[in-house]
């Protein structure tokens, strides 16, 4: 009865484990680099509907493999993720406490401030904050910050 309350988390977990195994080893995994070009391989099939096992997942229309993308891709994105959880958990946890802490004026104060960013459509203030700082890996780990930190508060 015990395991059967947690085989929905051990999949994720072990799904979730080998995602990250991938992109961590994807240099190693990939069959070649995200941007190597075989302009005579373009728009190969994946293997399953009768391409090559060289390319699994088959071929862009520049000949890019279509499985190193995704594998050095998924590394890129874990980190903006996970940088961004890092930044905005302990902004949201720190006015939180704050709040509860000092109790009183500070509480209400800091609290109107919370639920005026809750009452902001997230995704529009992240096309906001990305318009003011622009493109970018770090302006996205900012923007992600800045409108979720109160998932923590």
């Amino acid at each position: 009865m015990r395991l059967r309350r947690r085989l929905p988390v051990l999949g994720a977990g072990t799904t979730l484990g080998v995602i990250i195994l991938c992109a961590a080893l994807a240099g190693q995994v990939a069959p070649t680099g995200p941007n190597e070009q075989e302009i005579t391989r373009r728009l190969t099939p994946p293997a399953f509907a009768g391409g090559s096992w060289s390319r699994p997942l088959g071929t862009d229309e520049l000949g890019r493999d279509v499985l190193s993308r995704l594998l050095h891709g998924a590394r890129v994105s874990l980190t903006v993720g996970l940088l961004a959880v890092a930044v905005s958990c302990p902004i949201g946890v720190v006015i939180g406490l704050s709040a509860g802490f000092f109790g009183g004026w500070v509480d209400r104060m800091l609290m109107r401030f919370t639920d005026i960013q809750l009452a902001i459509p997230t995704i529009l203030l992240a096309m906001a904050v990305v318009t003011v700082l622009g493109p970018g890996v770090t302006n996205m780990v900012i923007t992600l910050s800045v409108t979720g930190w109160t998932l923590y508060a």
